[in-house]
């Protein structure tokens, strides 16, 4: 009887003495979204708009008044690891731009875009182009437009950046209006390894035994 409780007990001061290992679950961190619906420059100026970052939404109903370009609504959102924006009605008549819906979207640094009847000076818009699709237009009797459709640029802090329709437009010679219409900017998601839980340190003590 003796031998066997000596045995049980160095069996249990084993176990308090062996290392106790833990397999971690991965966890996952995402970074900050932002979205704007337009942006320009040139004989029109705008600001992105409207802007969001973060965790928001927001929609605007139409551009700030301007002789160029007509948007009836916009509409963006952020939050972490996703970001998208959509742009409705876009017309930007003297360059024959127009498009029923322009949008885009990045999730987790993954990007997509879409248009819905886009064209410019009489030519159709790819509605799913592949990525940084660069095209010229001639547009009649002003000159001819550069356009990038589902722009992607991967930034220097790991986030990436779509813009579904970015254009330079001519107005005429010696003029030109740029614009950028439906961007989101998302990082992906971060994934840290698993953990180990530290090693417990044995503490010693007197077992009893009795005969």
């Amino acid at each position: 009887m003796r031998s066997i409780r000596l045995a049980a007990c160095a069996v249990a001061a084993g176990a308090l003495a062996a290392p106790l290992v833990m397999s971690g679950t991965a966890s996952a961190t995402g970074g900050t979204g932002s979205a704007y619906g337009l942006a320009a420059t040139g004989l029109v100026a705008i600001p992105a708009t409207p802007a969001v970052a973060a965790t928001a939404d927001r929609s605007l109903l139409h551009l700030p008044a301007n002789p160029l370009i007509d948007v009836k609504v916009l509409h963006v959102t952020a939050k972490p690891a996703y970001a998208r924006a959509s742009v409705t009605d876009l017309s930007v008549a003297k360059a024959a731009l127009r498009a029923h819906l322009v949008t885009a979207t990045c999730t987790a640094g993954t990007a997509t875009s879409h248009l819905v009847n886009a064209t410019l000076a009489g030519r159709r818009l790819a509605a799913d182009a592949a990525p940084n699709s660069a095209l010229t237009i001639p547009v009649q009797g002003l000159g001819t437009a550069s356009v990038t459709l589902n722009k992607q640029v991967r930034n220097a802090d790991g986030t990436l950046t779509v813009t579904a329709i970015e254009a330079v437009l001519p107005l005429g010679p010696g003029h030109t209006q740029t614009l950028s219409v439906s961007s989101a900017t998302c990082a992906g998601i971060r994934k840290e390894p698993p953990g180990q839980a530290p090693k417990p340190e044995p503490v010693p003590s007197d077992l009893p035994v009795t005969g």
